[in-house]
């Protein structure tokens, strides 16, 4: 194919475009109802060796996190899908670490801007309504501080992992982290909790609080 080129020197527009192939299947992101996402693709078409199989089975037994060591594209991450896909665990939960990462971001995040915003406009005053002035300082004492926080992926695998599925964490490229996540993760899985401060703070005035998971 002499004319194999879309992108040319020339300044004209034109519709060249058309004539590109379509993507190599590992290049395909979009996904459309009734098809198999690329997760689920990637679960499914993953060669699991014995040992791996080995490995997984006594994590899930154990209830313990397994770490996987290899270099990059050994299959490392397709592990992970593979076993959601097999096991129907859901969405794999995927949590990827950066040099800047902490145990918190991994666990929840708390919107205090977002509150922050709710109050002052909650207590706007208001000169022809003092009633209604009266009305929204009381629902703010009452108002759901669940609303302004989010678990990260650790908080929803620890959460959801109380019922008799589990859900699949990933947590990609921890050797970037700091020294002392690791350790910290650690102690968070045996513990098999944490606490949110923000809701200690509140829990004599909110005894039941919804917050919403990733």
């Amino acid at each position: 194919m002499n004319d194999w080129k879309i992108f040319k020197k020339e300044s004209e527009p034109h519709k060249d475009i058309k004539r590109l192939p379509p993507a190599p299947s590992w290049r395909r992101f979009s996904s459309t109802a009734g098809k198999k996402t690329e997760e689920e693709k990637r679960g499914a078409t993953f060669q699991i060796r014995d040992e791996e199989v080995e490995l997984v089975n006594a994590s899930l037994y154990l209830r313990r996190p397994l770490l996987v060591e290899g270099k990059p594209g050994t299959g490392k991450t397709s592990l992970a899908y593979a076993i959601a896909h097999q096991l129907s665990l859901g969405k794999v939960l995927r949590w990827n670490i950066t040099t800047r990462s902490t145990l918190t971001e991994g666990l929840y995040s708390y919107d205090a801007v977002g509150r922050l915003q709710s109050i002052r406009k909650q207590n706007q005053p208001d000169s022809q309504n003092l009633e209604s002035n009266t009305s929204n300082q009381e629902s703010y004492q009452s108002d759901d501080i669940g609303k302004y926080v989010r678990l990260g992926a650790v908080g929803t695998a620890l959460r959801q992992s109380q019922a008799k599925k589990p859900r699949v964490l990933l947590i990609d490229e921890i050797d970037k982290s700091d020294i002392d996540l690791p350790n910290n993760l650690l102690h968070i899985f045996e513990e098999g909790q944490f606490d949110i401060p923000e809701l200690a703070r509140m829990k004599k005035q909110q005894p039941v609080v919804t917050v919403f998971t990733s």
